[in-house]
């Protein structure tokens, strides 16, 4: 019996703007460090075996400040958040009145829509799962990411698909815990 210890990495400034920055590479900002010491503390308390983290900054700096147990950081391209394309650095209005079409189709066609340039939620989900099913699911892993690809992966365990995508909402900072007893995933824990 093993955990999968989620983690999304601190807040940034472009959080705070509301801007699309699936792959741009912002730091965490003072309100971030801050979400990560008190993440810190609370998994204090919990085992971890490995620790993975994206290889964004806003993650591997999470991802260091959190490393209690001094593990080495394996960082895998699998964990970014959604290439958004070229929706990437600009805000909703922003993308609304430059791309009106594409903006549309990204939310009629969510689950298979393409960003272009970028990729879709299903192609993030694949590779999302990918990584955690050659993960040692006896052992506990901590991993530091994003909150789509912690989206995806809740979604694929909990529901198979994408269906449930839209239903999890962790936070900058946020903890998920889930349990895998003879792989069967059992949910511990979200925001904790």
């Amino acid at each position: 019996m093993g955990k999968l210890i989620l983690v999304r990495h601190g807040q940034t400034d472009m959080n705070v703007d509301g801007t699309y920055f699936g792959w741009l590479d912002p730091e965490l900002n003072s309100k971030g460090r801050e979400q990560v010491k008190k993440a810190t503390t609370k998994l204090s308390q919990i085992h971890y075996d490995n620790i993975y983290s994206s290889d964004l900054k806003r993650c591997y700096e999470t991802a260091q400040m959190i490393n209690y147990l001094n593990r080495d950081i394996v960082t895998d391209k699998r964990l970014r958040e959604i290439n958004f394309g070229i929706f990437e650095g600009l805000t909703y209005e922003e993308i609304r009145k430059k791309y009106p079409e594409e903006c549309e189709r990204s939310e009629k066609e969510w689950e298979t829509y393409n960003f272009v340039s970028g990729e879709s939620p299903r192609d993030m989900q694949k590779r999302a799962v990918e990584f955690v099913e050659q993960l040692d699911l006896t052992k506990d892993n901590l991993v530091i990411t994003h909150w789509g690809v912690i989206n995806c992966i809740l979604s694929w365990y909990f529901s198979k698909e994408l269906e449930s995508y839209w239903k999890y909402s962790l936070e900058n900072g946020g903890i998920c815990v889930i349990e895998f007893v003879d792989k069967y995933p059992v949910m511990k824990g979200l925001n904790i």
